[in-house]
């Protein structure tokens, strides 16, 4: 199966791959920030905070000073689609480390636009047709090289 998780469900898409690697082909994972510190450092944290009343984290927490690390490397080929004007994560936090079977790719586009923006449908349809263990970088081909940021981030 492949696997495609928008924000928080890219980071349950990449541990559903590591958990059950033999059954993913592949994982695509669009605004998810799976290299933060603290998940919780986002702009939506405050949002966390009044549905999670028992998870409640100190007052007035500084995320100004999130670090991000190195993300552990999946079983399976990943793609990782972002934006550098998310509003939501910081888009370093979605940066796939560089490798034979892993890439990163910039999309102009908000966070709560990802799911239906044209150029991001395009790259995932692209991903979804490759034949079970043909993965190959994405390559903009047609229209789609128009709108895309034109951006492949290597490794920070």
């Amino acid at each position: 199966m492949s696997i495609v998780g928008w924000s928080l469900g890219g980071i349950y898409a990449r541990e559903i791959a590591r958990a059950a690697a033999p059954l993913v082909r592949q994982v695509i994972t669009l605004g998810s920030p799976y290299r933060l510190s603290d998940p919780r450092a986002t702009k939506a944290r405050l949002l966390y905070e009044v549905g999670t009343t028992g998870h409640r984290t100190e007052a007035g927490r500084d995320t100004r000073t999130t670090t991000f690390n190195p993300p552990r490397p999946l079983p399976v080929p990943a793609t990782s689609i972002y934006t550098r004007s998310d509003g939501v994560v910081p888009w370093e936090a979605c940066v796939e480390g560089r490798s034979a079977t892993c890439e990163s790719i910039e999309v102009f586009g908000s966070h709560s636009g990802l799911g239906h923006n044209p150029a991001v449908l395009w790259i995932i349809a692209d991903r979804l047709a490759q034949s079970e263990g043909t993965w190959r970088p994405f390559r903009p081909n047609g229209p789609i090289r128009f709108v895309l940021a034109g951006r492949r981030t290597t490794p920070l």
